[in-house]
């Protein structure tokens, strides 16, 4: 009966001190109530679990402490409660050992003992005639110390949450006055090879974390740009294909807004004269703390060659920027075809990483014609890219494989390989960009495949077949074919030759017409034509409205008899 009434007993204490939020007492304490009646050996192994008591108790405390210390910054207040409740049974844990041992040690009566801790631990008053061991305002000294160790930490936790609340409002109140425009860092995704060289701002959001409704497509450029620019770096994409990044002076953001496509034009002097010369811009609009173009040399090229053999990290360039209206910004369409044959990928390019660093999320199709895979400008970028974005697809095919490792199509782009790489083609808005033959041979091969021609943008890249500016001997003008223009705008009158452009005469004498292709099909150098007339080789950037307006082509405009033009 007394192993039933002390085992019912034990068992009833240890419910009612879980219901009230004190650990049971397990083994420790009964045994520590009958300490009187039991032999040495006994005592022996109550001393030892006493210490193993302690030993735990010593543990829980510390780990309390630890994972309150990590939750009280972060207001996790289901952890912080944890950590208290495991810090509370570590104390009775340590208090239920040092009872034990003070009642080996000090030869006390081990039921006063106990039953004295029992009784504190459910706040109830001592019994009469135990020995009072309160410490400050009636605690035991071991309560005192704990209690002092949780107000702190509690002060501490506090101050914290207090601070982070007032940095917060600091910085709410430093952006609602800020007019500043961001600027997009270089963001790592964690990948077994890192980003190429370029791809490392332009892929500053992840398709993860951005969105098109976090960067909305900018507005239109109204005014143009004009003064000097730092290269700040050079990169080699591919033989004779090199990138310019160019920043402000001044370290500040980008000094004019641009759209994906546009182009930008270069001043140099060369031969005691001004050469102007544009390049697409392949850098995307959403990276404002620089731009960046890519040039191929081009044998002949004045201004091409000299970007590639001097012009070095540190120099300036004098530039205007932007121009052109070869752009995509994702809202004119739910879906774009972007062709490129050569250097023609780069106002493609501005388009990719564009969209991708957006987050937009429906079709892109990039299709691309180059000689080899040695020539496949962007390569690793566009790769990486691909990786990011399921909605990129970018088909390459080389037209020159032998000798180089290639698993993708070869030979020129055909009908065949367009209409199996882009579904539903005869629905879609295509982008394309390369040398003249190219783009003849593809804007037919779309004919073919159905697309209608007002769904098909073309912007030629590449060197016009006669570009005066770009040689150092000028076509002077002879005999009865003789006739002047004047530039009523720069109050300039000089003579043209039968065979010159009024651009390649507007180039010579420091008049400023903006130009990008020179062969007729980009649109950029449109002038107004005030009196005179002109005959034009090409004339596809023109519509039926503009012609009859008296627009003309600069670069394809030669004169039969006196010209004044608006420029």
């Amino acid at each position: 009966m007394g192993g039933m009434m002390q085992g019912g007993m034990g068992e009833g204490m240890g419910d009612m001190m879980s219901a009230m939020g004190v650990p049971p007492p397990k083994e420790l304490y009964p045994s520590l109530m009958e300490l009187p009646d039991l032999p040495l050996e006994k005592r022996a192994e109550v001393q030892q679990l006493a210490h193993t008591r302690m030993k735990e108790g010593t543990a829980g405390l510390s780990s309390g402490l630890e994972r309150l210390s990590l939750a009280a910054p972060g207001d996790d207040f289901g952890a912080m409660q944890e950590a208290v409740e495991e810090m509370r049974e570590g104390l009775a844990q340590f208090e239920s050992g040092l009872a034990a041992h003070r009642a080996l040690a000090e030869g006390g009566a081990p039921r006063s003992i106990a039953l004295q801790w029992f009784k504190r631990e459910m706040s109830l008053v001592a019994p009469p005639g135990t020995p009072a061991q309160a410490g400050p305002f009636g605690l035991s000294w071991l309560h005192f110390f704990s209690m002092t160790l949780l107000v702190g930490i509690a002060a501490i936790t506090a101050w914290l949450h207090f601070s982070k609340v007032r940095r917060t409002q600091e910085l709410l109140a430093a952006l609602a006055t800020s007019t500043a425009a961001p600027s997009l860092a270089p963001t790592t995704i964690g990948d077994s090879a890192p980003p190429p060289p370029g791809a490392d701002a332009q892929q500053a959001l992840s398709p993860a974390a951005s969105s098109a409704r976090s960067h909305p497509a900018p507005a239109p450029p109204h005014t143009k740009w004009s003064g000097s620019m730092l290269v700040c770096r050079t990169f080699d994409e591919v033989q004779n294909v090199r990138t310019l990044r160019l920043v402000a002076g001044d370290g500040a953001a980008l000094p004019f807004d641009f759209l994906p496509g546009q182009f930008l034009t270069v001043a140099v002097r060369h031969a005691g004269k001004t050469v102007k010369r544009s390049y697409t811009i392949a850098s995307s609009p959403t990276v404002r703390d620089y731009v960046e173009i890519t040039v191929k040399r081009e044998e002949h090229g004045v201004v091409s060659r000299l970007l590639h053999d001097e012009v070095q990290e540190g120099g300036t360039l004098e530039l205007t920027a932007p121009s052109g209206k070869f752009t995509f910004t994702g809202d004119e369409a739910e879906s774009i075809v972007l062709i490129g044959g050569g250097v023609g990928i780069t106002p493609l390019m501005s388009v990719v990483r564009y969209l991708t660093d957006r987050g937009w999320g429906n079709p892109i199709h990039l299709l691309y014609c180059c000689r080899t895979t040695k020539d496949f400008i962007f390569q690793e970028e566009l790769e990486y890219l691909q990786r990011r974005n399921p909605n990129l697809s970018v088909v390459a095919t080389m037209t020159r494989e032998r000798g180089t490792v290639w698993m993708g199509p070869t030979g020129r782009l055909t009908p065949e390989l367009i209409a199996s790489s882009v579904p539903d083609l005869e629905r879609q808005r295509v982008h394309l960009c390369g040398p003249g033959p190219m783009m003849d041979a593809v804007k037919d091969m779309l004919a073919e495949l159905a697309v209608p021609a007002s769904q098909v943008f073309t912007e030629a890249f590449g060197p016009a077949k006669k570009r005066a500016a770009e040689t150092t001997e000028r076509v002077e003008p002879s005999g009865e074919h003789a006739a002047a223009v004047t530039f009523s705008s720069s109050a300039v009158t000089v003579p043209i030759a039968a065979e010159e452009s009024v651009l390649d005469v507007a180039d010579a004498n420091g008049v400023d017409i903006d130009n990008s292709c020179r062969i007729g099909t980009c649109g950029a150098c449109k002038v107004k034509l005030l009196q005179g007339q002109v005959t034009m080789e090409v004339e596809d950037a023109l519509d039926s409205g503009e012609k009859d307006q008296g627009w003309i082509l600069a670069c394809q405009a030669k004169a039969t008899d006196d010209l004044v033009v608006d420029a």
